[in-house]
């Protein structure tokens, strides 16, 4: 059994037994002359004194003067000075260790009493009485408060620490959750955009089966492929999430998995192939911008265009991409004109969205320290744009030339 598993009054109460059995002996065997023979009430008296020190941790002012005032009736009583005059001093040292330095003194008052009535008992020079009753009551002060910082330090700093660690744990779970969310919005944007790609081909195709076979064929390759581009996007996702190592502990560097600005004609021509008749035009001179950036531009083409192949298959959309000095603006922009309509009418039926894209779009956009706007337009369609600011080590100086203007344009059937 390790002290630290002794509760507190089982030590105090072993305390003060022993100074009660200590004083007895020493009241037994130790007679100098001039002194009242240890009889019974010297017994009694002695084990009076050190009782009080069972109490000491709960009630530490009420010991002081209780085991002073005992102490005093022992001497009073004309027994010789044993070692219960080391009783008021440990129950001052115990008051000085919890509680304050101003109680403490008050404790030091009995103290100093009684230790200067047991100079004077012992027959002690008045120089020697007026010593130890100033010096032992101020030790004992001196090292009980020096305890009592101590454990207001270790509380403080058990208080700090338990901070830090909520903290710690706190900030733990935002990271995940924050991990969470981008991996979810991640796979929303890849998995979304190719599914709704697939669901009106697949409908295209059933539509058409026996009546347009080419047509049916042409649907299903498309299927085909946006498929194999979905799974080449997870893949590159899913490398992200799981960096390996080698055999020398180096990691490995993952092939590139977020898209970029430059692979857009790409998403144009997928969607094109969905059947919408979509235009692409580029202006201004393009500037680096950042990784999250890149990405942001990307992925709000693809689900503003996602979004009108499941709500609008077969609209008229012109996709913009405006690099100006300070900011980069995108446009999706699709209408509802009558020949659209017809288009649709021709087309399987509008998939139903989650709402989560404008929410993923919204996030991206405003991590990213942009504005983005969607709504419908006056025309009947709908709009969605996107406005990045351009970092300013990225814009271009006055002498630097301005973009030019770049058009393509894909329809599909």
């Amino acid at each position: 059994m390790t002290w630290s598993r002794v509760r507190p009054p089982a030590v105090d109460s072993a305390i003060a037994l022993g100074f009660a059995v200590v004083a007895c002996i020493a009241g037994a065997y130790y007679h100098p002359p001039g002194w009242r023979p240890f009889d019974t009430t010297g017994y009694v008296l002695a084990c009076l004194t050190a009782l009080p020190l069972a109490a000491r941790r709960r009630q530490p002012f009420l010991t002081v003067p209780a085991s002073a005032a005992l102490y005093a009736d022992y001497l009073c009583c004309g027994y010789q000075p044993s070692v219960n005059v080391w009783v008021p001093v440990l129950a001052l040292l115990s008051l000085a260790g919890c509680r304050p330095l101003t109680v403490a003194w008050a404790g030091a008052v009995p103290v100093a009493a009684v230790t200067a009535l047991s100079g004077v008992t012992g027959r002690l020079h008045l120089a020697l009485v007026a010593a130890q009753a100033v010096l032992v009551p101020v030790a004992a002060i001196a090292f009980g408060h020096t305890r009592y910082l101590l454990v207001r330090a270790n509380a403080q700093l058990r208080e700090v620490t338990a901070e830090l660690v909520a903290e710690q744990e706190a900030r733990a779970r935002n990271a995940v959750t924050l991990e969470r969310m981008a991996i979810a919005r991640e796979l929303h944007d890849v998995v979304a955009h190719h599914m709704s790609v697939i669901t009106v081909q697949a409908g295209l195709a059933e539509t058409v089966l026996t009546s347009d076979v080419p047509a049916a064929r042409g649907a299903l390759r498309v299927v085909a492929e946006t498929g194999r581009g979905a799974l080449d996007e997870l893949r590159r996702l899913l490398t992200v999430l799981r960096v390996r190592s080698d055999d020398d502990g180096q990691e490995e560097t993952p092939y590139e998995a977020a898209p970029r600005v430059d692979r857009l004609p790409e998403l144009v021509e997928g969607a094109a192939a969905a059947g919408l008749d979509i235009r692409f035009a580029t202006a201004g001179e393009p500037v680096p911008l950042s990784p999250m950036a890149e990405v942001c531009v990307y992925r709000v083409a693809q689900e503003a265009l996602t979004n009108v192949i499941k709500h609008a298959p077969g609209a008229r959309v012109a996709l913009t991409l405006d690099h100006t000095p300070d900011e980069v603006v995108l446009v999706v922009r699709n209408d509802a004109s009558p020949d659209a309509r017809a288009r649709r009418d021709r087309r399987p039926e509008p998939v139903t969205g989650s709402g989560l894209g404008l929410i993923g779009m919204r996030e991206r956009v405003r991590i990213c320290g942009g504005r983005l706007s969607a709504a419908p337009h006056d025309g009947g369609g709908f709009a969605v744009e996107m406005i990045l600011p351009v970092p300013a080590r990225h814009r271009a100086g006055p002498e630097e030339p301005g973009g030019g203007e770049h058009d393509a344009r894909a329809r599909g059937g």
